[in-house]
């Protein structure tokens, strides 16, 4: 189960947010550079900038995109390569289960991808505006 998709380091690993973190941290880097002015100190709160914004995607990743949740008056098992996120009883006696299917491995992760991207351009625009004041 160490290779399942639903795992952080596997799900980021698999597509394009592994360049998208990349980059992101290169211009989280950059600007937090020019605003403090000295190396290891930037370097530092980079890290930790970059720390922050992967633990809350992470954290919040499974509501990027809306799971499916399955109802039945008796037992079922789901797939062994679904996410599930919340499994239990209904009022009535059923079962209910709440679960991202394998097919939703590449909205999840492109919706994550644009966060990320998102997050590089205002860093970099921030960090162009910063050194063009500066330079001004």
């Amino acid at each position: 189960m160490g290779d399942h998709w639903a795992f952080a380091d596997v799900f980021v690993a698999r597509g394009p947010a592994t360049v998208a973190y990349g980059l992101c941290a290169l211009a989280v880097g950059a600007l937090i550079a020019l605003i403090l002015r000295r190396a290891l100190p930037a370097l530092a709160v980079s890290v930790a900038a970059m720390w922050l914004l992967n633990l809350v995607l992470e954290r919040c990743r499974a509501s990027l995109w809306p799971p499916v949740t399955r109802t039945s008056g008796t037992r079922f098992e789901l797939p062994e390569s679904a996410w599930q996120l919340e499994w239990g009883r209904t009022a009535s006696g059923g079962h209910r289960a709440t679960y991202h299917p394998p097919s939703h491995f590449w909205p999840l992760h492109l919706v994550e991808t644009g966060i990320v991207l998102a997050v590089t351009a205002l860093a970099t625009a921030a960090a162009f505006a910063l050194l063009n004041r500066r330079t001004a």
